[in-house]
């Protein structure tokens, strides 16, 4: 569809009545009429599932940065995948990366899970250890030993390697950015007053995993689900990097046409988002009716199982990632940009057409011809049909994504049937959001500098000494320690008085707390010190109002909403795909299904088979049940 004019009365009806269009229908462009049958899906059908290779692994990645950043989301999901493959599978089969690597029945070694949640109306910071079955530390160093030594021996015969990452996501610094999976950051260090440190660069980017798997995979290969932020560098794994055209598209080859990129890894996917931009759905403190995001969809639809309640969902888990991954675009409403391997190698053809073909003014008539059409077919939204099935079945998945959107959102409708110019500008209306903020110490503070300066020279010196004189009734006996120690840290910088509890402030509640170390957990502590981090801004400032007209002076400086405790939110009774996001995502789908077009038209057949290949690679279906599991 790519963004194709939905007919306006069809439209209407469907709007009026408040319901969904049925998910095997999709509408064709009025400007290329087709017939009914050609852009209709028949009804998923269960695809008949192989049997399970011993050559077949399944491995979990997930719950890393720091105690701090690996929030409660990230452990349900682990768990409800974690319990699937094991449910499903042999346990040798089934390898588990999560966090600090508590495993059931042992005693743990951290609490490594961030979790909010709800206490006399306050939202409060906790945290519990995240142990599954059999689980190993999600390091990097521990993830490709395993790997290398155990994982792909296994799969390199011939089989598949299900890899599933629900972990953090960032870009590394530096000249050559590249996606990166953020994986557990701490360790054991006896120089430190906790006994832990956190590393420096324990992230794995595209470039080590690659660089493992072409080491190891044989003749294996390897199918993908991940739902972390900038997720969509993974696709690189198996998608050329450098696509170059062949020199037949020119009258006389242009002087930058190197030869083309040797295949990639046997290697696609699923991933939440592309390579620049944060996902959707890591929360401390996930609700049922306020979570949202590829994080929960995709593995909601794979299981069939809610991963909150654990009630089940559909009456049998869906039979691929594939499968999976089109339930979850269907709903996700938020700000991810879903996409496949073999989608991420059109857009990349999509790239080269337009960054260098474009420009080119000696090429063939054939190639002028594709590409004038990839022009308008991106522009418009009207690409020309295609007599390919494989073709066709996509643009009319696009169709489905597109009326889904517009049902969430009546208003995108104008927006996404429009000019290519309407979907830029819509695209450009917000910032683009390109961190992940794991461990960013610069979020702990949001006051201005003439509050930093307040704070700092008038009503943090009142505050010390009044504390000091036992002046504070609001004040609580058992937190008074925390409080003193947040005092003899804060001298540079605002530590606990910034607009939420992260950063050094949270690592600071982490360990005083009690909660780092289950096995010297005190609840009482707990308690006390996690109430009074949510309430100490809204106390002092409630303290400064009656204090000398200095301090009270200086504390006119902080607006209302820095005067009440932080409070659980509540759910928002709609929430609509934002116009940014449903523009990117409908660009995305012209581009993707035009550079489809051009391929076919100019009949490139090694791009076609390339991407028949990782269609079929993304295609592939989970195993049936194993064995029951043993104890590895």
């Amino acid at each position: 569809m790519l963004s194709a004019p939905l007919p306006l009365l069809a439209l209407a009806l469907l709007l009026l009545a408040g319901c969904r269009t049925p998910e095997s229908t999709a509408l064709a462009p009025e400007s290329t009429p087709m017939p009914a049958a050609s852009l209709t899906s028949p009804p998923p059908q269960p695809q008949p599932q192989p049997a399970l290779s011993p050559h077949d692994a399944f491995v979990l990645l997930s719950g890393g940065g720091t105690p701090t950043s690996n929030n409660y989301s990230q452990y349900v999901q682990a768990r409800a995948v974690s319990a699937f493959l094991r449910e499903r599978y042999p346990a040798d089969a089934v390898w588990t990366f999560f966090g600090v690597g508590n495993r059931e029945g042992e005693p743990p070694l951290l609490a490594d899970v961030y979790r909010q949640i709800k206490d006399d109306n306050l939202l409060l910071d906790t945290w519990l250890p995240g142990s599954l079955p059999a689980n190993r530390p999600a390091t990097r160093e521990a993830f490709l030993a395993a790997l290398r030594t155990e994982i792909l021996p296994r799969v390199r015969g011939g089989g598949t390697l299900y890899l599933f990452v629900g972990d953090h996501g960032e870009l590394t610094t530096g000249k050559t950015r590249e996606s990166a999976i953020t994986m557990w950051g701490l360790k054991h260090d006896p120089d430190r007053p906790n006994g832990w440190t956190t590393q420096r660069n324990y992230a794995l980017t595209v470039t080590e995993l690659r660089q493992a798997l072409t080491e190891g995979i044989g003749s294996g290969r390897v199918v993908f689900a991940m739902t972390q932020c900038h997720s969509g560098g993974f696709h690189d794994l198996g998608s050329p990097v450098d696509l170059q055209p062949p020199a037949g598209w020119f009258l006389t080859a242009p002087n930058w046409l190197r030869p083309e990129p040797k295949l990639p890894l046997a290697a696609a996917g699923f991933t939440a988002t592309d390579a620049a931009t944060i996902a959707a759905g890591c929360d401390p403190s996930p609700d049922p009716d306020s979570w949202f995001g590829y994080e929960r969809f995709l593995p909601e639809k794979l299981l069939g199982r809610d991963l909150l309640s654990s009630r089940t969902l559909s009456p049998r888990p869906l039979a691929s990632f594939a499968a999976a991954h089109e339930a979850a675009v269907l709903v996700d409403h938020t700000l991810d940009k879903p996409r496949s391997t073999s989608e991420h190698y059109l857009d990349q053809w999509a790239t080269l057409i337009e960054t260098k073909l474009a420009h080119e003014l000696l090429l063939t008539p054939r190639a002028r011809a594709a590409l004038e059409a990839y022009q308008s077919a991106v522009e418009t939204g009207l690409p020309a049909a295609q007599a390919d099935p494989a073709w066709r079945e996509t643009r009319a998945r696009f169709d489905r994504y597109q009326v889904r959107m517009v049902e969430q959102n009546p208003a995108l409708r104008s927006l996404l049937s429009g000019k290519r110019s309407g979907l830029a500008a819509a695209i450009a209306g917000k910032a683009p959001r390109t961190l992940d903020p794991v461990d960013d110490d610069s979020a702990e503070v949001s006051l201005s500098r003439r509050q930093i300066q307040a704070w700092r020279d008038t009503l943090r010196p009142a505050w010390v000494k009044a504390v000091a004189a036992r002046e504070v009734p609001a004040l609580p006996a058992a937190a008074l320690p925390f409080e003193l120690r947040l005092q003899s840290l804060d001298t540079r910088r605002p530590v606990g008085f910034g607009d939420e509890w992260s950063g050094r402030s949270l690592d600071e509640l982490y360990w005083f707390s009690t909660y780092a170390k289950p096995s010297t957990h005190d609840a009482a502590t707990a308690r006390a010190v996690t109430h009074w981090a949510v309430q100490r801004r809204a106390v002092i400032l409630a303290w400064a109002a009656s204090a000398s007209a200095p301090v009270h002076e200086a504390a006119a400086d902080f607006p209302a909403e820095f005067r009440r405790p932080r409070r659980p939110e509540s759910a928002p009774s709609h929430v609509a795909i934002a116009s940014d996001t449903a523009a990117a995502r409908t660009l995305f789908y012209r581009r993707v299904l035009a550079a489809w077009s051009f391929l076919l038209v100019i009949e490139h057949q090694p791009a076609l088979t390339q991407l028949k290949v990782l269609r079929a690679l993304e295609r592939t279906p989970l195993p049936a049940s194993g064995n029951p599991p043993s104890p590895r």
